[in-house]
């Protein structure tokens, strides 16, 4: 006789947790311009969340280039790289991030596009 399907019945389990948010992910920042948390989710590898997307950087010379979804051919100019270091470093000190994360981050901008 086989068995009853209450005996085979899986019990519920209960939600796997969300992914941890990253301590300088920009959904943690109200008053980040449009444009560094979009900088912010390509540097951190999280899912876009802005139109247009950076969907790729590169730095040249002492400029932030970004290819977007609207444009794949670095022709948006973010800025200064000097700038840009000194935002990430800002951002992460007020997230708690440590210094070891910040400059890993630093160091993955400094090489984008290389």
């Amino acid at each position: 006789m086989p068995p009853s399907s209450a005996a085979l019945a899986i019990p519920d389990m209960p939600p796997a947790p969300p992914p941890a948010m990253h301590l300088m992910d920009p959904r943690r920042g109200e008053n980040l311009s449009p444009m560094f948390a979009a900088f912010l989710v390509w540097l951190l590898n999280l899912e876009p969340m802005t139109d247009p997307a950076i969907t790729d950087i590169a730095v040249s010379g002492s400029s932030v280039l970004a290819a977007t979804t609207d444009d794949p051919l670095f022709n948006a100019h973010l800025g200064a790289l000097a700038d840009f270091e000194r935002n990430l470093r800002g951002w992460g000190a007020a997230c708690g991030a440590t210094p070891d994360t910040v400059d890993a981050l630093v160091a993955r901008l400094r090489r984008a596009g290389r």
